[in-house]
């Protein structure tokens, strides 16, 4: 029998020739000293992962086990906490993984040795915690719709069909993912900027010197950033967005909407300089600089079209909030849903008594941008990728046999494979059958919450499925080469809206099962693709998204409904406070209602948002003639065009917190762009792992406050009100502009 030994040893001899960009035997360091990173990014990852293995390195430990219950439990708690609040963000994988690395430290010099402790702590375990824990995280999107049936349908899940409904959106979309690995995750194109901070900090906590440059310096971010996030997020909120304008005017209400941008549905932040990184983000250091120039372009857009909307007055833009993502009447008053439902179905009586719904038009240029990114997303992806799509499919159909050659998996631009990809394929892969037999059973449970609740029709239910699966290629790709994924469930909002007219939960039935499982197929890529460049078993990856994604799934059940009982107030107001916000669940609810219930009325030819549907049509179009001109004037540019990406970013600023894109903007320009091309050696080896360190102290910070001073835990202190956090009663917000309407 060939042992693990064995193959290691047959890996090393093993002729690569047919490597095309191999760097097997030569360091980190001695890469990134010499490596230039084009604008497209995906060479850097050269110089963040080694080329080194030890597949005999055990990962299944008890150490892993026990770390990636305790980090799945606090994980999936702090996701579903970060669903009720003001700025939404992902719980930080950087911040699990200082934690899991600090545990298993501790865990290897205090266990015995022996089965629960077999040797030194390795950074396989730590990425496999990791990939277990994050994975408990996810599935938050699948419990909006058991907030809005709660809120706003006074209707409650059992705990058990909740916990069903949650796993089958995740696990759906992970059979798939496991059934297209061949294009979305074993690629070297396919390198998930996203990723790369995480990969870089395994890399660097597990380095031989441990007293180098890089590693001082995560954990100096981590420690500086976890002490001043306090400042913005507590002490001084005026620091989330500076505004000079604001400070100086602090009595227009123009002033607001076009400068402010601390809190919610604020303003649209323009000049405001943010000092919080929760606000700003690692996005303009890990981003590659072709993604970055797509969506600044955007930004610049969004905050020249939302003002000549709204002041001339387009779809009556000025009888309704600046920024708002609730339903109104024609008057400007709320618009009450209940009034026009009969058994949570349109009644064509009392809707024509009480009248149709407008949207605050910043949130119908919203809904419009993200349809055109959606079909612009499927329309770049053909052109620019189709043939290697189906080369993948073929792919996925005839696998290669034992002993041939693996450093090509397929024909076409995607075929190239990477040195993880080569080394991990050491390993036993995963079967194909195995993720069949996944979403067979998800499936079945996914039938069994459609009978139970009796709002969506089974043929619905397979056919929101059949175009998850499509478009999880679409965003897979987006994803894997830009760090972007397009906004796939307004589309599937508005599909589910024409086909069951007046039905709206059963339109958010179609829109989780659809657009919720593509979201979580993209986040599973990305953790396939992390177990990838750290050469971990495959089969124990699928091992810890399995665990991590039914731990999650209790953990999230269990909050969701605790927040939804004693925030129930707050959270249907919406403007919310600085501490908690119902944004996520109002503009779920608000979509349900207008696509779900009157789709044919509103959004087909004639109706008031008719241009929401043909916005389908132009982003189905615009991408064709930046391919064209490629095509002819190769030398150009046109290909680093991404119609998908701009699309969305032209509506980035209609919702949310909108203080910290300058911020960003000015570091995408210092690192993307002038160290990239000027100090790469610096890029490429202390870029990804400070962006680690940033956001690992931030989201820790935001943890503790969030539990022990804002409310999570069950007490809330305040702060006490001075210059830098002004007292809401004066009719200021931290920035200083004006409340007044």
């Amino acid at each position: 029998m060939t042992t693990l030994q064995d193959e290691k040893r047959d890996l090393e001899v093993k002729n690569t020739n047919n490597a095309l960009d191999t760097t097997i035997g030569v360091s980190r360091d001695e890469i990134a000293e010499t490596l230039k990173v084009d604008e497209w990014g995906y060479d850097v990852v050269k110089a963040i992962v080694t080329s080194e293995d030890d597949p005999t390195e055990p990962v299944l430990t008890f150490r892993f086990w026990f770390l990636g219950t305790v980090l799945g439990i606090f994980a999936g708690a702090l996701g579903q906490l970060y669903t009720f609040k003001p700025q939404t963000v992902a719980v930080s994988s950087l911040m699990l993984s200082v934690f899991g690395y600090v545990g298993g430290m501790a865990l290897s010099k205090i266990l015995p040795t022996g089965i629960l402790n077999p040797g030194k702590f390795t950074k396989k375990e730590l990425a496999l915690i990791v990939i277990c824990a994050s994975t408990g995280a996810k599935g938050v999107a699948s419990t909006l719709i058991i907030g809005a049936k709660d809120l706003y349908f006074n209707q409650k899940y059992s705990y058990f069909d909740a916990i069903i409904l949650v796993l089958t959106t995740q696990f759906i979309g992970y059979g798939a993912v496991g059934i297209f690995r061949t294009i979305l995750v074993y690629p070297r194109r396919a390198f998930y900027p996203s990723a790369l901070s995480g990969v870089s900090l395994f890399e660097t906590l597990f380095a031989a010197n441990l007293n180098d440059k890089a590693f001082k310096l995560f954990w100096m971010a981590t420690a500086g950033l976890f002490c001043w996030t306090f400042m913005p997020q507590y002490i001084a909120p005026t620091l989330i967005g500076i505004s000079v304008f604001c400070l100086a005017n602090q009595n227009s209400p123009l002033f607001t909407q076009l400068f402010g941008g601390v809190n919610n549905n604020e303003g649209l932040g323009i000049g405001s300089i943010s000092l919080d990184w929760n606000n700003i983000g690692d996005d303009g250091l890990v981003y590659p600089w072709v993604t970055q120039v797509n969506q600044m372009a955007g930004m610049v857009g969004c905050v020249i079209v939302i003002p000549i909307l709204y002041y001339n007055n387009v779809w009556n833009a000025k009888s309704f909030p600046f920024m708002a993502q609730s339903l109104y009447l024609a008057t400007g008053k709320k618009y009450n849903q209940t009034k026009i439902l009969t058994n949570n179905a349109l009644d064509e009586a009392k809707y024509a008594a009480y009248g149709q719904p407008f949207y605050s038009t910043s949130w119908a240029f919203n809904t419009m941008m993200q349809n055109m990114s959606v079909t612009a997303g499927i329309v770049h992806v053909a052109l620019w990728h189709g043939k290697d799509i189906i080369a993948g499919v073929r792919a996925v159909i005839s696998k290669p046999k034992a002993g041939e050659d693996k450093s090509t998996i397929q024909e076409g631009d995607l075929a190239e494979v990477d040195d993880s990809y080569r080394l991990t394929s050491v390993h036993p892969e995963v079967p194909l059958y195995w993720y069949l037999s996944l979403m067979t059973v998800s499936l079945a449970l996914g039938f069994y919450i459609c009978v139970k609740d009796d709002s969506l029709p089974w043929w619905a239910f397979l056919l929101t499925v059949f175009i998850a699966l499509i478009f999880i290629i679409v965003s897979g790709l987006l994803a894997a080469f830009t760090g972007f994924s397009p906004p796939f469930k307004t589309f599937l909002q508005l599909i589910g809206g024409f086909l069951l007219p007046g039905r709206p939960i059963a339109n958010m039935y179609f829109t989780t099962f659809g657009g919720n499982t593509i979201w979580e197929a993209v986040a599973m890529c990305t953790d396939l693709k992390i177990g990838q460049y750290m050469k971990i078993a495959p089969r124990a990856v699928f091992y810890a998204q399995m665990y991590g994604g039914f731990l999650g799934a209790l953990i999230h059940w269990v909050l969701n409904h605790i927040i939804l009982d004693t925030k129930r107030d707050i959270l249907l107001d919406p403007n919310g406070d600085n501490n908690w916000s119902g944004q996520n669940i109002i503009g779920f609810n608000t979509k349900a209602i207008t696509f779900g219930t009157l789709a044919p009325k509103l959004l087909a030819a004639g109706g008031t948002y008719e241009w929401l549907s043909y916005a389908f049509i132009i982003g189905a179009i615009i991408p064709i003639p930046f391919w064209l001109g490629h095509k002819y004037f190769p030398k150009v540019g046109f290909n680093y065009v991404n119609t998908a990406i701009l699309s969305w970013y032209f509506c980035i600023f209609t919702v949310g917190v909108n203080s910290g894109w300058l911020s960003r903007i000015i570091l995408g320009f210092v690192f993307q762009l002038y160290l990239r091309k000027y100090q790469s050696a610096w890029f490429n080896k202390y870029t990804y792992i400070l962006a680690a360190g940033l956001s690992a102290g931030t989201q820790l910070a935001v943890f503790v406050m969030s539990f022990a001073l804002q409310g999570a835990g069950g007490v809330t202190i305040d702060f006490p009100f001075w210059a830098l956090n002004p007292d809401p009663e004066s009719g200021k917000f931290s920035d200083y502009c004006t409340r007044a309407k």
